[in-house]
């Protein structure tokens, strides 16, 4: 026999009483509606850097949270999905990766992530370590696991259980090492100064003391929250130091204590949302009160209403028993009381799984909805069906999903509370573990079946739970391939378990909604002709004036596609940007369903554009005859406008929605045009039907790179303005931009020595806003290379840099010489800008030259180095056409006049060839004439003289940019090396010297001992006191001052202010 079921509540009592009375419900209860959140993406077998790049899809799909693999260094390294843990403080390097990348790119990921409104639950493990144990002599030698004692003098097995012990707490999981948190052996478990008898005891690798290690401790000098912890005694709460991570305070600690502090740590550091947490089964509960200590008010941001924003966990304990599965739930956040600790720990429900796996399976004859209905943990606390706890999942990456799994995620996805879609993107190469995932979670080639039902969850996730129909429903033995429930006033799901083709239809099905609703079928089942080839599963149903419906399912054979959604139509439309081009997404394949980037990203290069949403007239197909019916609610009378997860966008200097957990939570409202398609004037709906709304967006205040947009527009249903009264119900519009404003910037990071040699380095470069897609660089390229020639050499991909980590790139240079080099850094976006800088003054101490001088780099300084053909001079000259590193002695790019004014003391105390000071004579007396008449004179001052306040380079003898008095000192002294009363630059001063000043007083150059731009007494009074002074004559310095270390004679000129390396745009 076939039953209707109505069921305002569990028990089932009270399903009967109605049953029989014929009561129907009509509306949702007193307290709160039930809310399905937006569902969790378990992704595993992506790097985050993929993940990061998928943010688009993963937006565009809807999911509201991700569920990723351990990010901590697993003992197995990067062959090791990771739940073999190694060091918890330790999230990869670059050259030092875990499988899914470094520190850097876990950050980005999670910053992207929280960009596009979606939470980041990373798996943690505290029952256990890796493999290893006190039987591995070589391991314990090492240290050890970071922060445990794998064995004590005083106790074998140390921080652990002991390798033979067995059953679900001491027991080793798959020969995992288990963690004894009962054990209270205090130790400061990351050492920072060496000597502490409290450290813990070291290895020759790991757990010596370090003072970086401080890092990983809270600052107590910050001050403390004094809290009521999780096991009701008094404790103080302490914050890491963001500003100042190595003020930390090391502190005695047992494992436990570890445990707790590196969850405060991942929350604050990472800034994560939560954790999926493994094999709670596996250590005492009590524990997991310390968990809910260290990870409360441990966010440091609050949520938009100021309110705490409290991480959410859940935990995985393998067992179908939900009295069992209860004592790890502890959902008691109390905002009111934030001085006592409650937790927001959740646990996957595997009494739910249990029964998906064991009802949807191959044999359609076999599978029974009964057992089905009665698994979900949901009821356990309350005995309702209202998302209060318990995860829904199908299946995961440890245990494969029932036969009829699309079947399964229609029931889960529909349901109150939280659920889970797993996806395996097989983008690491590995073996059979983790298992198989959804390859349509993110859409694509394989069909959008899970993208549709993530969609609905969250357009129509709203409103209790009610169960419709159960064939035998009153039989404590009955059997049923049918199940059907309702979301009040909002959707009714409909489910098949069989595996036949045949559509299963069941007549007067009750509802909630009003009769004359029309209801439209939202997976797209309906009008499918793989899933209804025969056209018996209508498009649309009307609700009759009992608030019935007639509802048919599909079977699943050759599809597995056996559900149907009934629910109210959304708004229907379109969402635009502005934008000025397309970063377009990889056409999806078989072979790349995981790995690529499917969505399109419009590009915004304006400062301000406009995001604007059109809504149309909806019309659905009549449901009791031929032609359109129009739905005039589903016009929609409101929108609204959400970028990044809530900023202020309107400019009204808020964000308008902050209400947590509302519909509208971060949304802004269009305030540039709002034009409703239903709009009530007091008595009727007078809209046009159409609906405009926009919004003109100050792009500046958004950060270069990705942003996550969403229009959600509203189905109207107030019933004080002619709706139903339903729950909110709307469509979201999402769209991912890319802003590129500005060009992209990068500098160097290092120029090291990868190796032994000092000669071979690994030229690192950094994305300094994180948009570089690719990155070239040259080394040594003149200043006056130009932009078109640099680009000629990418054209043709030279020096290319490669990956090193997220917002690094790497290229290896051999050979490198001694002295200071440029760096000209092409970084190109993914949208094609491109920025060309050159960095400058890269000081590397190399064997390959003597060092600043040594312009031919064979190890000595000699009179080839100033005058040959590659030369000092012929650099000089060049006008920075040409570049040697060991000629640029003040770092800044050039060979000009600065170097040389330098130069003499570099050569003349690193030369042994005694040409040396001769040629260096030569050179600067040749630099000193000006006027190209070979030979300097005091008509080179002349010449200085009328050149005054211009800027050609012959005359600016100091290099400033500018001729001015300074040069003709810099002529005299500097390059003449003579006296500045020589006034006619003959060598001598002498009486000749007084006859130039007294045949040129006044202004002018000429008798200008003081360089003040005329010849007076006090230049005569200075001619006096230099009276039978010399010109300089240039020697070698004494054998013992003859080869000084180069590093050192450049630390010489540093201190003296002489050389400075800078950056160049």
């Amino acid at each position: 026999m076939t039953f209707l079921l109505h069921m305002p509540s569990w028990p089932r009592h009270a399903a009967l009483l109605a049953a029989l009375a014929g009561v129907l419900s009509a509306g949702p209860l007193a307290r709160a509606q039930s809310v399905s959140s937006p569902a969790i993406l378990q992704v595993f077998e992506a790097r985050w850097d993929l993940v990061e790049e998928r943010m688009a899809d993963i937006h565009a799909v809807g999911y509201g949270r991700l569920w990723v693999p351990p990010p901590s260094k697993a003992g197995g390294g990067t062959s090791s999905v990771g739940y073999d843990m190694f060091d918890r403080f330790d999230l990869g390097s670059a050259r030092d990766e875990t499988r899914y990348g470094t520190d850097s790119s876990f950050r980005a990921m999670i910053d992207a992530s929280h960009k596009a409104g979606v939470g980041v639950n990373p798996d943690l493990i505290w029952n256990h370590n890796s493999f290893e144990d006190r039987n591995n002599a070589s391991f314990v030698a090492q240290g050890g696991y970071p922060g445990f004692a794998v064995t004590l003098p005083s106790d074998i097995n140390g921080d652990f259980h002991d390798p033979s012990a067995s059953g679900d707490i001491q027991g080793r999981i798959s020969g995992l090492n288990d963690i004894a948190q009962e054990k209270d052996y205090l130790f400061i478990r990351h050492p920072t100064q060496a000597g502490n008898p409290a450290n813990l005891p070291a290895g020759t690798v790991y757990n010596k003391p370090d003072p970086n290690n401080a890092r990983y401790y809270p600052d107590q000098g910050l001050g403390g929250t004094n809290v009521i912890d999780g096991r009701g005694n008094p404790t103080t709460l302490y914050n890491f130091n963001a500003d100042n991570p190595l003020a930390g305070d090391p502190v005695l600690e047992n494992s436990v204590d570890l445990l707790m502090r590196n969850v405060r740590w991942m929350i604050q550091e990472y800034d994560i949302d939560g954790f999926r947490m493994d094999a709670i089964k596996h250590f005492e509960s009590q524990y997991l009160q310390d968990f809910d200590t260290a990870s409360y008010l441990a966010k440091r941001e609050p949520l938009l209403d100021g309110s705490p924003n409290h991480v959410y966990s859940f935990g995985e304990a393998f067992d179908g028993n939900k009295g069992f599965l209860q004592s790890f739930v502890r959902r008691n956040i109390n905002d009111s009381n934030p001085g006592t600790v409650s937790g927001n720990r959740d646990a996957l429900d595997f009494s739910l799984f249990f029964a998906l796996r064991d009802n949807l399976t191959s044999n359609g004859f076999a599978n029974n909805w009964h057992t089905i209905r009665n698994a979900p943990l949901d009821t356990n606390d309350d005995g309702l069906m209202n998302g209060s706890q318990g995860v829904a999942f199908v299946q995961s990456h440890d245990s494969g999903g029932p036969a009829l799994g699309n079947v399964a995620y229609a029931y889960t996805l529909m349901l109150p509370g939280e659920s889970i879609v797993y996806m395996n993107a097989d983008a690491i190469p590995g073996d059979a573990f983790p298992q198989p995932g959804r390859n349509d979670a993110l859409g694509g080639f394989f069909g959008d079946a899970i993208t549709k039902l993530v969609d609905i969850r969250s357009t129509h996730g709203r409103g209790d739970f009610q169960e419709r129909w159960l064939d035998d429903a009153f039989n404590p033995s009955g059997f049923s391939n049918v199940y059907v429930y309702e979301r009040l006033n909002s959707a009714i799901v409909g489910l098949n378990s069989r595996n036949d083709s045949a559509t299963l239809t069941r007549n007067g099905v009750q509802t909630s909604f009003a009769p004359g609703t029309v209801l439209v079928e939202l997976t797209g089942n309906a009008a499918s002709a793989v899933v209804d080839p025969g056209g018996t599963i209508p498009d649309t149903v009307l609700v009759n004036g009992s608030g019935q419906i007639d509802i048919s399912i599909p079977g699943n054979q050759g599809h597995g596609r056996g559900y149907v959604v009934y629910g109210v139509a959304g708004p229907q439309g379109s969402l635009s940007v502005g934008g000025s081009g397309v970063l377009e997404g990889t056409t999806p394949t078989s072979a790349n369903y995981g790995s690529v980037r499917t969505t399109d990203i419009e590009v915004v290069n304006t400062p301000t554009f406009n995001v604007r949403l059109d809504t149309m007239p909806v019309s659905l197909k009549n449901p009791t005859g031929v032609g359109m019916v129009r739905d005039f609610h589903a016009d929609g009378d409101t929108a609204i406008l959400m970028i990044d997860g809530g900023i202020d966008l309107n400019g009204n200097g808020s964000v308008d929605n902050v209400t947590p957990g509302s519909v509208a939570y971060g949304f802004e409202e269009f305030a540039t045009t709002r034009t409703p398609g239903y709009v009530w004037d007091g008595s009727q709906n007078v809209g046009a039907g159409a609906g405009v709304y926009e919004q003109t967006i100050d792009a500046t205040q958004l950060s270069e790179g990705r942003h996550y947009v969403t229009a959600r527009a509203f189905r109207h249903r107030d019933a004080a303005t002619g709706g139903d009264g339903g729950p909110a119900v709307y469509t979201d519009f999402r769209k991912t931009i890319y802003v590129d404003l500005l060009p992209p910037d990068s500098t160097v990071e290092s120029f090291a020595p990868y190796g032994a040699s000092p000669n071979d380095r690994d030229l690192v470069i950094r994305s300094v806003d994180q948009t570089a897609d690719k990155v070239h660089v040259y080394l040594d390229l003149p200043a006056t290379t130009s932009d078109e020639d640099i680009l000629a050499m990418v054209d043709a991909n030279q020096n290319q840099t490669g990956y090193y980590d997220r917002d690094e790139f790497v290229y290896g240079v051999t050979g490198v010489t001694n002295g200071n080099h440029t760096v000209t850094i092409v970084t190109i976006e993914e949208t094609g800008t491109l920025n060309i800088q050159r960095e400058v003054g890269l000081f590397t101490d190399t064997t390959i030259g003597r060092g600043f001088g040594d312009l031919n780099f064979d190890g000595t300084i000699n009179a080839a180095d100033l005058t040959g053909p590659v030369g000092f001079e012929q650099l000089l000259y060049s006008q920075n056409t040409s570049f040697n590193a060991a000629a640029d002695i003040n770092g800044d790019g050039l060979v000009d006049n600065v170097d040389l004014l330098m130069l003499p003391s570099f050569v003349l105390s690193g030369a042994t060839d005694t040409r040396v000071p001769d040629r260096l004579e030569q050179m600067l007396l040749r630099r000193g004439d000006v006027n190209e008449d070979d030979a300097t004179t005091t008509a080179d001052l002349l010449a200085i003289g009328d050149g005054l306040g211009g800027s050609d380079w012959l005359l600016d003898l100091d290099g400033n940019g500018v001729v001015e008095l300074a040069d003709a000192e810099v002529l005299v002294t500097q390059l003449a090396l003579t006296s500045a009363g020589d006034f006619n630059l003959d060598g001598v001063v002498d009486a000749a010297d007084y006859t130039v000043w007294r045949d040129n007083q006044g202004p002018g150059l000429l008798g200008d001992a003081d360089f003040d731009g005329d010849a007076d007494e006090a230049d005569l009074a200075l001619w006096h006191n230099a009276y039978g002074d010399v010109r300089t004559q240039l020697a070698l310095s004494p054998a013992s001052l003859a080869v000084p270390e180069p590093g050192g004679l450049l630390l010489a000129c540093l201190a003296a202010g002489l050389i400075a390396g800078r950056r160049r745009p």
